[in-house]
């Protein structure tokens, strides 16, 4: 009969206290495992070809796919590094991206601009920092092409807002009297491009916008 060796013999119990017991057998222990089990059999009963075999070919398969883990993990993070090379390269750049930002200071905005692929009803509606509504407006009906409106900073009552970021939607008017909602465009030069958490933003006259909400890239405005 084949003596089988326990892990303990392998990894004894005061090693296990200082180190901490492995949960999954690595190679390095597979081995020692292995080799342990060969010097401990029985002479008498030695390891069978095909037991041998399949132990070998366990060995063989945990190699290849740490092996294949580390290529993996080399290949992502030069991946990565060329990704951030490449967009970091966006920095003085002339950008075009999607807003819905509105920045309210000394009680005056600047002019948002936005696109209609086709003669449309729009509807203008601008959020605080909390998400309460506090300006809609109809526009309209606007042709195709490019558009603007300018916010004067009141509320729907008249009132004078306090400075800050505000958000707003832009709206086109259906001919069942839904409404779709259209991006308005901010432009400037990329003036840095940050990560963070996973996530790249390029700033754009003072406001961070997404990587994904690049219209167009260009050497000059």
């Amino acid at each position: 009969m084949m003596n089988w060796i326990q892990m303990n013999n392998i990894y004894p119990m005061e090693n296990a206290k200082n180190h901490g017991v492995k949960k999954e057998l690595d190679k390095e222990a597979f081995l020692e495992l292995l080799v342990t089990q060969l010097k401990n059999q029985d002479p008498l009963e030695p390891l069978k070809d095909r037991e041998f075999i399949a132990q070998m070919t366990q060995l063989s398969t945990l190699e290849q796919i740490t092996n294949m883990s580390e290529s993996v993990q080399k290949f992502v993070e030069s991946s990565a590094s060329l990704y951030r090379a490449q967009v970091s390269s966006m920095v003085g750049k002339y950008a075009v991206v999607k807003s819905n930002i509105i920045e309210l200071k000394n009680g005056v905005t600047n002019t948002q601009v936005f696109k209609l692929e086709e003669p449309s009803h729009v509807i203008l509606k601008i959020y605080d920092e909390n998400g309460k509504i506090v300006k809609e407006e109809d526009l309209g009906n606007l042709e195709a092409g490019m558009q603007t409106f300018l916010w004067d900073g009141r509320n729907n009552d008249g009132v004078a807002l306090s400075d800050g970021i505000y958000n707003f939607e832009l709206y086109t008017v259906q001919p069942d009297g839904s409404l779709s909602e259209i991006s308005a465009m901010d432009g400037g030069k990329v003036e840095a491009v940050q990560f963070k958490d996973n996530d790249v933003y390029v700033l754009v006259n003072g406001n961070l916008y997404p990587i994904n909400s690049i219209i167009e890239i260009s050497e000059e405005g």
